[in-house]
């Protein structure tokens, strides 16, 4: 009795796994996401640039290769975008987070996310928000107007942008993609 009982309990288990498999399978592919604004070229960033992203969204971005089912809260929020809305923690999201994940660098999804994240002031995307904040492309954001933009879009963003912009920075010391020195030289720049 008890040998049939294990049976039923083995083929259960993997009729759920071929289930899970099929449901999996039946998410299609990411969609290309097409946008009708500019766009900047994120290998012409400057690497501390991108970091205020990181550090903003999700510090932990460059440390894991991307696993299954462990995607970044970076790529899960840029489904979301391309998706045009949805909870970024549904499963469908996680899902096409994950194939995302597998077929892109952590630069090349860092990419899609900064080109299509909502900075306010109607400003979708790095290149618009360089434009609207600041009067300048992408390309040429210094670390403390970079630190404002990625404030702008941090999931627990505070009320006030200076405590966001001075979080950022923090994160980035503590993550060492800046020193204290060069955080101590920097200052909160003017916005347009």
């Amino acid at each position: 009795m008890l040998g049939i009982v294990a049976g039923v309990l083995v083929l259960t288990l993997a009729g759920a796994g071929i289930a899970a498999n099929m449901y999996y399978d039946s998410i299609p592919e990411p969609p290309e996401f097409r946008v009708r604004h500019a766009v900047a070229d994120v290998t012409e960033l400057p690497l501390p640039v991108l970091n205020t992203f990181v550090a903003a969204v999700d510090p932990a971005f460059y440390e894991d290769p991307f696993r299954p089912w462990s995607a970044s809260l970076i790529t899960r929020r840029y489904i979301v975008y391309a998706a045009q809305g949805g909870d970024a923690s549904s499963m469908w999201v996680g899902i096409m987070a994950d194939r995302l994940d597998d077929k892109y660098t952590h630069q090349q999804v860092l990419g899609f996310y900064l080109n299509t994240a909502d900075f306010g002031r109607s400003a979708i995307g790095i290149e618009a928000a360089a434009q609207a904040y600041f009067g300048k492309p992408a390309t040429r954001l210094t670390v403390a107007e970079a630190a404002v933009l990625a404030a702008q879009v941090a999931p627990d963003a505070p009320a006030n942008p200076q405590s966001g912009w001075e979080q950022v920075l923090r994160t980035m010391v503590e993550r060492g993609w800046l020193t204290s020195e060069e955080q101590a030289l920097l200052s909160y720049p003017t916005i347009r």
